[in-house]
């Protein structure tokens, strides 16, 4: 069906979003790595001393921070670019719509706050159960980085490593845990199988999936033709849980969508009983004057967003 089509779309466009956000991830701990390595390198072939560390830990402390930063911006420009594709499917119906009525493209203006809505209470926590807000979950992969990589020190100083040595060993730090050399979780072995940015991988894609969701389900309830949300899950084997794959096809009533899980992959399609034709008259027929209790009532709610109904 067109709805679905046009649903999907807006999805995958989330998909290629977040393997936008992935890259841009993989970016900023690289370059903060990078600088750290070249400020160690610098110290020469010398073993490190305590005192060496100490002064080195000031560093770390500030690249801590700008890393904090570039990914706090980062993801939440990504958030605002997946909210935006969450009213994608309504602002493309009414924009048809408008064509084939020859009516004003105001009608999508009920749509235009929605993504900044959305950003709101992602951003402050509100969302989530903990009220935990984006800052604060950045702060702690900043205090995760900044551990991690004190750690590597105080193992270098362990095993008498040279600046040169301990550089070489920090760009090891950011690469897959499957590319590391063999010698690698003998030296550091709390970090043997960790991927410096899962967590920050995991906490940006489950925040872009939901201003996407989340989005979807804002702009659904202010669409009168959407009757509830159908859930259709990836169905990739191995990729999809048990309670996804229970929902896929089901229809939820628009205010009682659930969010999907983390690193989720389903699609929520508005539910419309009626084709963009029938839509079509059925607003056409409002617009020149005929009753419809469903109609009016949306534009009592709504209706603000416009000048003059059915202006053109």
């Amino acid at each position: 069906m067109a709805y679905a089509k046009m649903a999907k779309a807006a999805r995958r466009g989330v998909s290629r979003l977040t393997l936008r956000q992935q890259l841009q991830i993989l970016q900023i701990y690289g370059d903060t790595i990078q600088y750290l390595a070249e400020k160690a390198e610098a110290a020469g072939q010398e073993s490190l001393t305590r005192r060496w560390a100490l002064d080195y830990a000031n560093e770390l402390a500030i690249e801590r921070i700008r890393l904090q930063k570039r990914l706090e911006r980062s993801i939440k420009s990504n958030i605002g670019k997946a909210s935006g594709y969450g009213v994608q499917f309504d602002l493309q119906m009414f924009s048809i719509l408008a064509e084939r009525l020859g009516i004003s493209e105001r009608f999508k203006d009920v749509f235009s706050q929605i993504p900044l809505e959305t950003v709101r209470p992602i951003m402050s926590g509100e969302l989530y159960k903990d009220k935990r807000s984006l800052s604060e979950r950045i702060w702690c992969l900043g205090d995760e980085f900044e551990k991690d990589v004190q750690y590597i020190i105080n193992r270098g100083l362990i095993e008498y490593k040279s600046a040169v040595d301990l550089a070489k060993d920090l760009e090891q730090y950011v690469k897959e845990p499957a590319k590391r050399p063999t010698t690698w979780g003998k030296v550091y072995p709390n970090l043997k199988n960790k991927a410096v940015d899962y967590n920050a991988m995991r906490l940006a894609r489950t925040s872009i999936n939901h201003a996407y969701q989340t989005a979807s389900i804002r702009s659904a309830e202010r669409n009168p033709f959407v009757e509830g949300i159908e859930w259709h899950s990836a169905l990739q084997h191995g990729r999809t849980c048990e309670l996804c794959e229970e929902r896929h096809g089901q229809v939820f009533p628009k205010d009682d969508v659930p969010l999907d899980h983390p690193n989720g992959l389903c699609t929520m399609i508005p539910y419309i009983p009626k084709t963009l034709d029938e839509v079509a008259d059925e607003l056409r027929e409002w617009l020149g004057g005929g009753e419809n209790e469903r109609l009016d009532e949306w534009y009592k709610k709504y209706g603000h967003y416009y000048a003059t109904k059915g202006v053109g």
